[in-house]
């Protein structure tokens, strides 16, 4: 399978700034803008090198030979520590497959390199002579790579890439018998790698402890306050990756209790306590006396449980370096469990299930939402699905899972969804709920995520000076339907929405208004036709609001005159929650909006 466009594009984006400027110069320049193109597809064999080695960018990048009259070989690195050498062909295409001509110009110029002949390489390769002969002396083994992000290898190249390897004899009895497939998939969890968080590995102490095996391993216990507060000032978030928040704030009352009772009777902190759990990818029993206490070294420890607790504390600490809490101790359960699995999964949601946790908060147990957190900050924006994440300042560019959560909903087809929003936003962000699971979906592109939100913003913006602008009626007409506007207005950005470039804010302002001042009109005349029960009942009542958004969709995308509305209103279908031909066909003809970009 390809890589996905925006993902193609985020990618294209990352290799420009960490690679192209450490690229060796190009032989033979031409216009800046064809030279960037150029050297943004030589960078991915950089790309692709370092992720494979874990080199660091400037180096990566210094492999790389790409240019005219390179027989394919696109970057050559010697791996000093496995005496390997890597032989890199990379291909930058959106979706084109590695064809059986490129695979056989690679092979050509892998068989030249092999006999040590260089005749006819370009001037990067020729300078590396004496450096590629010393690696050809020394190495151990000899790796092909296949470096592309499109729909794969066709069988003929695969075929003679086969040939190359099975040809050992007369080629060099070194090259590994696979080639090394640097795929889409591969090429994806790479660019994510990028922004992940670090596993914390640690050590601590557990008193009076305790074991068990079935279904899974675990150890109990307590620690102590001070051991846990480090591990805090050491990792950061890192020590509560897997739970659902992260520190609210020492002003919360339970995190105020929890300082109180560590300034006055930091003893009896584990009686008081609801206690810590963490997930461990491996607990490893180390030295220790009996159950009395024994040290455990921990792989992968995140606590999914207790963030509050251990976040106060390490806050305590750091405002009162004179207190001593050597006393205080809490409760601990390590249970060794993958959390990205079912199970940590089930035991993250489980643990907290008793907290006054918002809906939202699950979403951190959703693999997605990292995924597009990832793809997101190589794009410099700030994504926090996790509540309780430390934001510091303004930001324009950071984007709240909750309100991305509504700005996706409201370019969605279903019309219901305005009014679900209106009655209770906290069901509508349940995370088993289908508007959560059609919206979050595994196909989400990242940048349609931010363009929605900016989308959103605007509208926001526009109906919040409408309603200051106006009186009584008029007023509630406007604040009450916000919902049902940004339903209508978001279809008219749909292409901008979901292309692969983000929305300017500056060009949406100017090219949106006129529009936003027809919405405007539009809404007022419907909600005035309309007797009663008032705006804020007809925004909570599906029946009126599905009436509300087909006439305003019908006036706002200028379709009075179609003869096809009149004949999809009158088609009913049994089974069906409402009308989805009508508001289908109607969402199809909004007009779009465009350049934003």
């Amino acid at each position: 399978m390809p890589i996905r466009p925006e993902q193609f594009a985020i990618l294209k984006k990352h290799i420009e700034q960490i690679y192209v400027p450490h690229l060796p110069k190009l032989l033979q320049p031409k216009s800046q803008t064809d030279d960037l193109k150029k050297n943004v597809d030589r960078s991915f064999a950089a790309f692709a090198i370092d992720h494979i080695c874990r080199l660091d960018p400037k180096k990566a990048a210094k492999a790389v030979v790409d240019d005219f009259d390179d027989y394919g070989v696109d970057a050559i690195h010697y791996h000093t520590r496995e005496k390997a050498l890597y032989l890199v062909q990379a291909k930058l295409k959106d979706t084109a497959s590695f064809t059986q001509a490129e695979a056989l110009a690679f092979s050509q110029g892998i068989r030249k390199l092999l006999n040590g002949d260089f005749t006819g390489f370009n001037a990067n390769v020729t300078a590396r002579e004496s450096a590629i002969r010393s690696a050809l002396d020394h190495c151990d083994r000899i790796e092909i790579v296949i470096a592309h992000t499109g729909e794969g290898i066709t069988a003929n190249a695969d075929k003679a890439l086969k040939d190359l390897l099975a040809d050992k004899a007369s080629v060099d009895a070194r090259l590994s018998d696979t080639i090394l497939n640097f795929d889409a998939a591969r090429t994806v969890n790479s660019l994510h790698s990028v922004n992940a968080v670090e596993p914390v590995d640690c050590r601590i102490t557990l008193y009076n402890h305790g074991v068990a095996t079935e279904p899974k391993i675990a150890y109990y216990g307590t620690v102590t306050l001070s051991a846990l507060s480090d591990l805090h000032k050491k990792h950061g978030k890192a020590l509560y990756q897997k739970n659902i928040r992260t520190w609210l704030g020492q002003n919360t009352p339970v995190n105020e209790a929890i300082r109180e009772t560590l300034a006055t009777k930091p003893g009896r902190f584990q009686y008081l306590n609801n206690g810590v759990t963490a997930l461990c990818e491996d607990i490893a029993p180390k030295g220790g006396k009996g159950t009395e206490y024994r040290d455990f070294e921990l792989t992968g420890f995140s606590i999914i449980n207790g963030a509050q607790t251990v976040a106060s504390t390490a806050s305590f600490v750091a405002e009162n370096p004179a207190a001593d809490i050597s006393d205080a101790k809490v409760m601990i359960t390590l249970i060794k469990a993958d959390a990205e699995g079912d199970f940590g999964k089930e035991v993250t949601r489980a643990r907290n299930t008793q907290n006054d946790v918002k809906e939202i908060a699950f979403a951190a147990l959703d693999e997605e939402q990292e995924r597009i957190r990832r793809e997101l900050q190589h794009l410099d924006i700030e994504y926090v699905y996790r509540v309780g994440e430390a934001v510091a300042g303004h930001n324009a560019n950071r984007v709240f899972v909750a309100e991305a959560n509504q700005a996706l909903a409201l370019l969605e087809l279903d019309p219901r969804y305005p009014v679900w929003m209106k009655r209770s936003l906290v069901d509508f962000q349940k995370v088993d709920g289908e508007p959560y699971k059609q919206i979050f979906s595994q196909s989400l592109n990242s940048i349609r995520l931010v363009n929605a939100v900016r989308v959103y913003r605007y509208i926001k913006e526009q109906v919040s000076a409408s309603v200051r602008g106006c009186w009584h009626e008029e007023r509630k007409a406007y604040k009450h339907s916000e919902y049902a506007m940004a339903f209508v207005f978001a279809k008219q950005f749909r292409d901008a929405v979901g292309g692969n470039d983000l929305i300017n804010m500056a060009k949406l302002k100017t090219a949106g208004s006129a529009p936003y001042d027809t919405l405007r009109q539009h809404i007022w005349e419907i909600i005035q036709t309309i007797a009663v029960p008032g705006p804020l009942a007809v925004s909570k009542n599906q029946d009126h609001t599905l009436n509300v958004i087909r006439q305003l969709m019908t006036r706002q995308y200028g379709l009075k005159s179609d003869p096809l509305i009149t004949v999809l209103r009158a088609k009913t279908i049994i089974g069906q929650p409402y009308q989805v031909d009508l508001f289908k066909y109607l969402a199809g003809k909004a007009p779009q909006i465009g350049n934003l970009v």
